[in-house]
């Protein structure tokens, strides 16, 4: 699933995609909710019963054992595992045929995996074994039980940078997602602090999103009254923000200030451009160190887009060293600088989906051919359903599952880290600095050694 948001504070309202959570050490089922607010009643907290009966509601599918964790050379996996995810049919998927919409969005699977899925009962609707014909409604409620297999992160620490009855502040290190969501879910940052650090998720309620790659500051409220306040100051614009990041080229050295509009170009990954039917954005700009090839950029947006300093620095002509989405030829051949992209919005939002699956590390390996033709007849024969049979008990291997039969590929280092970093967020009530990554503190100290490797 797409990354999200860089700086804004979630939104209570979006589609929320999820992995069913595990039972915990205490035995207390528990779901990953993304930091949502507890429903509310007239603008109250709602009753703890009702609260209880909701999140039993979101909870009771399926129970998965425990992760089992290894780490080698510095980066950390997980064993694959069976697991269900968890989503809330989107705007954009109405209307439309269940199989359809993920051939299209998911594009890490095996073009027939759907049908077979679908045959095999890996797929409920609304509590109901769906069918290759189901035509997604508004209200559909949508579980896929799968073999995961997640994606690697870096074996970094979660610093806590302050820890209050109120607020709990970390220093986010870089290749770990914040919440669950695509090929992640015990490699997140909520799942981590409840699996390593013993916090509970439901006393965790994000204030605002930081993307997989971006490391720094990240803030948590713990309880109802503190994410009304904290959201309500940021909705209001009361919050000060500074980032720093490695692009590059040789930026100026005076200040500049790019205020472009933003939208959006690809729903289905997040991928915003410059479109002057976007929204209003503004962000400062000001040069620390360069040596002519790349520069060290601090950052202060003012609003809140999505992926806002990654599009202005584009448009500014210094993409960010690394990001994976942005600094790509497919943008035009002076990748995107002055919102020249060279093409129409619909063939730059087809090229940037092509060359980012292309660029799927996880996904492009030596395949085993009989997986191809296996799959093939399991989309046009008849299947027998799956039994229902609890996690711990399906198969290690799944026949089914693409990434059983992948002879995966290193882990580029690319995947784990984009050098930009969230250094303080600040109002006039409080103040929380994370520490400078050692990529910026080489380059701030004016070091003459490779910043980059």
């Amino acid at each position: 699933m797409a990354e999200v948001d860089q700086e804004r504070a979630p939104n209570d309202n979006e589609n929320q995609t999820c992995l069913v959570s595990p039972t915990t050490r205490s035995g207390d089922v528990v779901a990953s909710t993304s930091g949502k607010r507890p429903p509310t009643t007239n603008g109250r907290e709602a009753p703890a019963s009702k609260r209880a009966k909701r999140q039993k509601q979101e909870d009771d599918e399926i129970e998965m054992p425990p992760p089992q964790f290894t780490i080698s050379n510095g980066v950390r996996f997980v064993k694959p595992y069976w697991g269900a995810y968890k989503t809330f049919a989107k705007g954009r998927w109405v209307g439309h045929k269940l199989v359809d919409i993920f051939k299209k969005e998911f594009l890490g699977a095996d073009p027939n995996y759907m049908m077979a899925a679908v045959k095999l009962g890996r797929f409920i609707v609304n509590g109901k074994c769906a069918n290759v014909d189901h035509v997604i409604g508004g209200r559909d409620v949508i579980v896929h039980y799968r073999h995961r297999h997640e994606l690697p992160v870096l074996d970094a620490p979660l610093e806590i940078i302050a820890d209050t009855d109120d607020l709990l502040v970390v220093n986010k290190p870089p290749s770990v997602p914040v919440h669950a969501c695509g090929s992640y879910n015990y490699h997140t940052v909520i799942s981590l602090l409840h699996l390593l650090h013993g916090y509970k998720r439901a006393d965790l309620r994000l204030l605002h999103r930081l993307d997989r790659t971006t490391s720094g500051v990240l803030l948590f409220a713990k309880n109802y009254a503190t994410d009304l306040k904290f959201k309500t100051t940021l909705g209001d614009g009361h919050w000060r923000k500074e980032y720093i990041c490695m692009v590059d080229g040789e930026f100026p050295a005076e200040e500049m200030v790019c205020d472009k509009k933003i939208g959006v170009l690809v729903s289905s990954m997040g991928v915003q451009c410059i479109r002057d039917d976007g929204k209003e954005a503004r962000t400062r700009f000001r040069r620390s160190w360069t040596d002519g090839k790349r520069s060290l950029v601090r950052c202060y947006p003012e609003t809140g887009r999505t992926h806002q300093i990654r599009v202005h620095l584009q448009y500014l002509g210094f993409p960010i060293v690394n990001d994976q989405l942005y600094n790509k030829d497919v943008w035009g051949p002076n990748k995107g600088k002055n919102g020249n992209y060279g093409m129409p919005f619909d063939e730059l939002c087809e090229g940037v989906k092509k060359a980012h699956r292309s660029e799927l590390w996880h996904i492009d390996g030596t395949l085993d051919p009989k997986y191809t033709e296996r799959m093939r007849r399991a989309a046009d024969e008849h299947l027998e359903q799956e039994p229902n049979l609890p996690c711990d008990q399906r198969p290690e291997i799944d026949i089914y599952c693409r990434e059983c039969h992948l002879l995966k590929k290193e882990v580029p280092y690319d995947h784990f880290v984009m050098y930009l970093h969230c250094l303080k967020y600040e109002t006039d009530d409080w103040s929380f600095t994370a520490p400078l990554p050692d990529w910026a503190k080489e380059a701030e100290a004016g070091s003459e050694q490779r910043v980059l490797a």
